[in-house]
């Protein structure tokens, strides 16, 4: 059949159509696929330059649990019970591991949500504590019996908690929209904060005295939140080794948190959690608690975890040198050490003060001025303080590495490390460049490092008293100096005889190891009496002869409870115990910390 020239045209039309309505559907569908596509990559990111996560699945047996991922009817994944055993005894040794988060915005704004709920809780619980005081006070004066007075609000955390509960309703009817461990964070700090301030008023707490605890400001706090679980420990990590359970509020009215609790529920970490994920698998380790804070512009979450002492996390080796070492602090040198050692001290001992933050004070001062300048509230300023947040994270971390540097060499590589009890404080109150120069060398921070490493290095730390001369000391002949200036930086020996010249901080670090060593022989030696001890239940009627007083110091300080010594060790004077490992024999010897007995 022959069709006519009209017909052909709207056939020829018709099929044009039908092709361009082809196309049309498959550029749609093709434009579907690449965005979908596009957007699952871009959800999976590690670093700076990589693509974000994808959805995670969850690989474990299902437990119910509460605060956790899916909403009431759901049930969250955890790892079988039969591996997770009580970290009790003391076989353990608790330490803390910290990943830096990589969130995307939106986790960013929960966190931030779940901090200001924890910091609303926490002003709460001071600002009825404080109201309570008030009145009884006034009660009090008024001439109100002690028996009719108002009842006192409690502090312990369990019962803050209850009231919490009761008032939650009225004082935040927001609350379902974030976690309730977000509150019990605020809390249960707050209590401790109160604990705190009573004990020092009491003078059970040691230190400092405390004042009471005041009120947290947003803007001004440091935006943190704790959650504690021990009965699903795998729960927390998740089986790609890259990411941390983020505990999300069973119900909440937020359409955007319903949708995307599978994304949200995970919180992506830079560096791998691999070991301690094994470990914890193993049930050589727990997690005691996970705290997310935002320190230096960055979000990192902190894992309290609890491991056994076989599990603990091994230092790398180290160039052993053996022998003592000591080290004087100081702010022109970072420190100063006894003996020099290749790659980490000069030819005279003196270690490089890397001076972190004074080489940044020009751009922080830039900083503040464009800071003052902007409008509060704005986005611009909020922008600035970002940008002094992580300049200042930077220069802790670049700190915290050369500090980490110089404590592994000096642990891993002597048998025992003496150091100075410095009043850093007051140090640091007489003058304000001085202050800020201690603040940047951190010598506090050394400490802390030197006094658990040495025992993760089976060595020693030795504790020099603040009092003993050891800049005025010469370290050749013995002889004291009556006065030495802080001005003279070169040691001259006063003993004609002597006529030592040497440089003030390598003299000083020369006399404080050689103070730790007659510490040590003095701790070793034995405590008992001149007479012959008796037998068990053997009455003892005539006197004894009375040791001298540092035999007396020693004894007092073994009677104090401590951990067992391992065989050779010695207890040290103020209880406290540390491992040490002789040059020959490598035996471990328990003295991490001692104190000098008197003044010499």
């Amino acid at each position: 059949m022959r069709l006519a020239f009209g017909d052909e045209l709207q056939l020829g039309s018709l099929v044009a159509a039908l092709d361009r309505i082809t196309q049309l559907i498959v550029q749609r569908v093709a434009i579907y696929v690449w965005t979908t596509a596009k957007n699952r990559l871009s959800r999976m990111r590690l670093g700076r330059y990589s693509l974000r996560r994808t959805r995670l699945s969850l690989r474990a047996r299902p437990v119910r649990q509460m605060g956790v991922i899916g909403v009431p009817e759901r049930v969250a994944l955890s790892h079988s019970s039969r591996t997770i055993r009580a970290m009790t005894g003391d076989g353990f040794v608790t330490r803390a591991v910290v990943f830096p988060l990589d969130m995307s915005p939106s986790e960013e704004r929960l966190l931030g949500s779940y901090c200001g709920a924890r910091r609303f809780a926490y002003n709460w619980v001071l600002a009825t504590v404080q109201d309570n005081l008030d009145v009884r006070r006034v009660e009090r004066e008024s001439g109100v019996p002690e028996d009719e007075l108002t009842p006192a609000v409690p502090w312990s955390a369990t019962r803050l908690g209850t009231l919490w509960n009761q008032a939650k309703d009225e004082v935040a009817p927001w609350w379902r929209e974030v976690s309730m461990h977000a509150f019990r964070s605020g809390i249960v700090d707050a209590a401790q904060a109160l604990d705190n301030w009573s004990k020092s008023r009491s003078g059970e707490r040691k230190g400092r005295r405390v004042g009471f605890p005041r009120f947290k400001k947003r803007g001004q706090a440091v935006p943190s939140v704790s959650f504690v679980e021990i009965n699903h420990q795998l729960s927390w990590l998740h089986h790609n080794r890259h990411a941390i359970r983020l505990m999300l509020p069973q119900s909440t009215p937020e359409l955007a948190v319903k949708r995307r609790r599978r994304e949200l529920a995970w919180l992506h970490t830079s560096s791998s959690t691999r070991r301690l994920y094994r470990l914890v698998e193993q049930g050589r380790a727990s997690i005691q608690k996970v705290t997310v804070a935002r320190r230096g512009g960055r979000w990192q979450a902190s894992l309290l975890v609890r491991y056994q002492l076989d599990a603990r996390p091994v230092p790398k080796p180290r160039k052993r040198h053996g022998g003592t070492v000591g080290v004087d602090g100081g702010v022109k040198h970072l420190a100063t050490l006894s003996r020099p050692v290749a790659g980490l001290t000069d030819t005279t001992g003196h270690v490089i003060n890397p001076k972190v933050l004074a080489g940044q004070l020009r751009r922080l001062r830039k900083l503040d001025r464009a800071v003052a300048r902007c409008e509060k509230g704005s986005r611009n300023r909020r922008k600035l303080l970002d940008r002094r947040a992580r300049l200042h994270g930077r220069i802790t971390k670049t700190r915290a590495l050369h500090l980490h540097h110089m404590s592994n060499a000096l642990a891993g590589g002597f048998d025992v490390v003496a150091i100075e009890d410095l009043n850093l404080a007051g140090m640091g109150h007489r003058k304000r460049r001085l202050g800020r120069a201690l603040a940047d060398a951190s010598l506090g921070e050394l400490r802390r490092q030197l006094t658990y490493k040495t025992t993760d290095h089976d060595s020693a730390l030795v504790v020099v008293g603040r009092f003993f001369p050891s800049s005025k000391t010469c370290s050749d002949c013995g002889l004291a100096k009556a006065k030495l200036a802080l001005g003279d930086r070169t040691f001259i020996c006063d003993d004609p005889h002597c006529a030592l010249v040497l440089d003030r901080d390598v003299n000083a670090a020369r006399n404080i190891a050689r103070e730790a060593q007659r510490l040590l022989e003095q701790q070793e030696q034995p405590v008992a009496g001149l007479r012959p001890e008796t037998q068990n239940a053997e009455p003892r009627p005539h006197k004894t002869s009375p040791a001298h007083a540092g035999m007396a110091a020693v004894a007092r300080g073994r009677n104090q409870t401590a951990l067992p010594a391992t065989a050779g060790g010695a207890q040290d004077l103020d209880g406290t115990l540390a491992t040490a490992s002789s040059s020959t024999s490598r035996q471990p010897i328990r003295a991490p910390r001692i104190t000098p007995l008197c003044r010499t």
